[in-house]
């Protein structure tokens, strides 16, 4: 291996702060996926009250004529009233379950972190958690873009009203029958109801719980950064997890701020930033080394100075224990390294293995991306939402074809 000078470490091996800024962004990417989890519960209770709406205005609109006569206005109170109770069915699920798994993020992100701290540097670490109850006061207190998680929840059901409300009443002003305007609401079965105003309310659910779960995440993480910071020189902006980054995220991305201090994500709807502590080697290089680090250390100092190999300090011959403390010392913070470089998603993805991006992308996107004939923000559209198979096969033709794919097959 070829030593860079500017690592102090053979090509190819990682330093602690590169391994912790890797584990960091794949764990972001597990968090992604957890808020999509979170996201198809909310869906699914919202789902499962559609189709009674649709029976109700069906039934209580059935032969309606406009919404001139009294008959007419007495009947939409009716309707407005059942379709209220029916979706309060859903909202007073919502609301507990949001609360419920945003908490849990909250909790679990500082143990998470340390668990990826620890086994990414060379040493034995004493490190401090942030208190339970602390970390679920921040899970229901800490606002991000402008609210915190209960009066999110609250606007999103009272819009969520509103706009089913107002769908009913166009409808009936302009003579819809029931069927058509059950349909201007819940969609239809064709477009699994992505036609209807309450798709809207899937969507604004989409982003709010993929917000909260980067806010909270990021939030929580601070704490432990802040709790633990003498461990730590200052924090990495990383804005590289999103293949159409917005201009604020980018224009912070590789930016560096003092620990819990500047800007935390997410800055916007849909942000997927982090920050990524970085590890500071003058201390690293004072705590007491990890077992199988001190036998590697043991090996390099032995083998340099041609004295017989021992599996521990003590054995050392007389005379060298000092001169290997200083050794040791010195490597430790070699081996925590400094800032990791400035990588895009791309090239950090790139880096991955095949499996690895299989996971990440689909194994036909990862195909796509291991030839190099889609970059990663040919996959989504401008609102940065991942384009189906269906709509990239139609868009990227020869991209399929060259990686030897029939569009046909996607179409």
């Amino acid at each position: 291996m070829v030593l860079d000078p500017k690592r102090q470490l053979p090509e190819g091996v990682e330093t602690a702060n590169e391994a912790f800024f890797d584990a960091l962004v794949r764990h972001q990417i597990g968090l992604l996926r957890l808020s999509g989890s979170v996201r198809n519960e909310v869906w699914r209770l919202l789902d499962a009250t559609e189709a009674d709406m649709a029976r109700q205005i069906r039934r209580i609109l059935a032969g309606h004529k406009g919404l001139d006569s009294p008959r007419a206005v007495q009947r939409l109170s009716v309707l407005l009233s059942s379709i209220r109770a029916t979706r309060a069915k859903a909202w007073n699920d919502i609301n507990p379950a949001w609360v419920k798994n945003m908490v849990e993020v909250s909790k679990a992100e500082p143990a998470h972190t340390d668990g990826l701290l620890k086994t990414s540097v060379p040493v034995t670490l004493s490190t401090i958690l942030p208190t339970p109850a602390f970390l679920t006061t921040i899970a229901m207190t800490r606002p991000f873009e402008g609210r915190t998680l209960r009066p999110w929840a609250s606007k999103m059901r009272s819009d969520d009203l509103a706009r089913i409300e107002a769908a009913i009443k166009i409808g009936m002003v302009q003579g819809e029958s029931a069927a058509a305007i059950a349909r201007r609401v819940v969609g239809t079965s064709a477009a699994a109801g992505r036609d209807g105003v309450t798709q809207i309310t899937r969507n604004n659910a989409a982003a709010i719980t993929r917000t909260a779960v980067n806010a909270i995440s990021n939030q929580a993480r601070r704490e432990f950064y802040k709790s633990n910071a003498t461990l730590f020189t200052e924090e990495l902006y990383v804005a590289t997890l999103d293949a159409r980054t917005t201009r604020i995220c980018s224009s912070l991305d590789g930016e560096t701020f003092e620990v819990g201090v500047g800007p935390i994500p997410p800055l916007h709807f849909n942000c997927r930033s982090l920050r990524v502590a970085i590890l500071n080697g003058q201390v690293i290089g004072n705590r007491p080394a990890r077992a199988f680090t001190q036998r590697q250390l043991l090996r390099e100092f032995t083998a340099q100075r041609g004295i017989p190999l021992v599996t521990n300090r003590a054995a050392l011959p007389r005379g060298t224990k000092g001169l290997f403390d200083t050794f040791a010392r010195g490597r430790m913070r070699e081996l925590t390294g400094t800032i990791p470089a400035k990588v895009s998603y791309q090239t950090w993805l790139g880096r991955q293995s095949a499996a690895f991006q299989n996971d990440v992308l689909g194994p036909t996107r990862g195909r796509l991306f291991r030839r190099g004939d889609l970059d990663l923000d040919r996959f989504v559209n401008r609102a940065g939402d991942e384009l189906s198979l269906s709509e990239l096969a139609k868009n990227e033709r020869e991209a399929f074809i060259a990686a030897g794919l029939d569009p046909e097959d996607f179409l």
